[in-house]
């Protein structure tokens, strides 16, 4: 594993044992009011609270796990769905290779945020629709690209070599094709985490997830709503703990995707 990509896994996980501490061990917590209205930060209440008196810092690690939990799901359905159906499209012959093409490239086209409001506004507010809605867009990404590699190894010397040999699909499967489209299949399913993290957020922020569940874009959004909120100091601790921490992760999930793929895909091992 590469510098870059033991420095951003050890940074996600140090803020995942924050958050988890949060959640366990913090006195406060982040459902209902536990101090006065809008409290500046102190040792009582690291973060301050917001205009209810609810603990920042609370509301912020049970949003971590809010939000990676939906991201690790469209990750998870991305990664199914994706290598599924883009193995079927390259391996399936010309008819399953259009038709799945042609779904693909829908979904590839459509205005994402258009198309997840309007879905998500039918289906009602839910932290479940809410991983069905980001996984819909999710996985026609993942399933294209692992369909060009499952074609260009359809096309390669020793898979016809395998082939003449008498080799069924699922041994060619198991013991050529596997080993180059997992990585490729992990690496990408990875990334859609980071997006479905902020997909969430938007959608949160539009009033489209669970009202009862913490969100880091539900925050937000409570925030630029408070009237005046620029012309104080609130927003120093209300507003920019959610965007740093949104931030953040999703920077933290991108660059380790993008520091395995250095090594699993393109075969990179120097250190930087």
């Amino acid at each position: 594993m590469t510098k870059g990509a033991k420095w951003a896994c050890a940074a996600f996980l140090l803020a995942a044992l924050v958050c988890l501490g949060g959640v366990l061990f913090y006195p406060h917590p982040a459902q209902i009011p536990s101090g006065d209205s809008l409290e500046p930060p102190s040792v009582s209440h690291w973060l301050g609270t917001d205009d209810l008196g609810i603990d920042i810092f609370a509301q912020i690690c049970a949003g971590f796990f809010s939000s990676m939990g939906i991201g690790l799901a469209a990750g998870g359905l991305a990664f199914l769905l994706g290598g599924a159906l883009g193995i079927a499209a390259g391996c399936g012959g010309k008819a399953a290779d259009t038709a799945l093409s042609f779904v693909m490239e829908v979904l590839l086209t459509a205005p994402q945020l258009p198309v997840m409001i309007l879905v998500g506004a039918f289906l009602g507010q839910s932290m479940w629709n809410i991983v069905w809605v980001v996984a819909l867009f999710s996985w026609a990404p993942v399933a294209k690209i692992i369909r060009a590699k499952t074609v260009s190894l359809q096309q390669s010397g020793y898979l016809r070599l395998a082939k003449s040999c008498g080799a069924g699909p699922w041994a060619l499967f198991c013991s050529h094709m596997a080993r180059e489209l997992m990585p490729l299949l992990c690496v990408n399913s990875l990334a859609v985490i980071g997006k479905a993290v902020l997909q969430e957020a938007s959608l949160a922020y539009l009033g489209l997830s669970d009202p009862l569940a913490k969100s880091w874009g539900m925050m937000i959004q409570k925030c630029v709503s408070f009237r005046g909120i620029y012309f104080t100091e609130y927003w120093k601790w209300w507003l920019l703990p959610p965007v740093g921490m949104l931030l953040l992760t999703v920077l933290y999930v991108r660059l380790f995707a993008r520091e395995l793929e250095k090594i699993w895909v393109r075969g990179e091992n120097r250190y930087v």
